[in-house]
């Protein structure tokens, strides 16, 4: 199993982030465009934030493929994997929290 690198693009960690606290997915219209970032669900409660962005560069999606943060979920869809959750959890939310509590990186 291939494991990431504890360095990840800034755009793919915000691309990560917006996938699990977001509840988002990225969706292929073209192979030549942009992956565009869609809510999982429709409704429901606003969120506290807007995403970092509505779309995803190919470079990013290759990113997250490479370190199988993200896997295939139809044709055009991808979704964050179980590891992805769990490297979320692991270096993302724990990041986040150090920088809440006012500690360092």
């Amino acid at each position: 199993m291939v494991v990431p690198e504890k360095t990840l693009s800034i755009a793919s960690r915000h691309a990560l982030q917006d996938m699990v606290e977001l509840q988002m997915y990225l969706e292929a219209h073209s192979p030549y465009t942009h992956w565009l970032m869609l809510r999982r669900r429709i409704g429901g409660r606003p969120e506290a934030r807007e995403p970092y962005s509505n779309s995803v560069e190919s470079s990013v999606v290759t990113e997250l493929l490479e370190r199988l943060l993200i896997e295939a979920a139809s044709g055009r869809t991808l979704i964050v994997s179980r590891f992805g959750h769990e490297f979320y959890e692991r270096e993302i939310k724990a990041h986040i929290s150090l920088i809440d509590q006012g500690g360092a990186a």
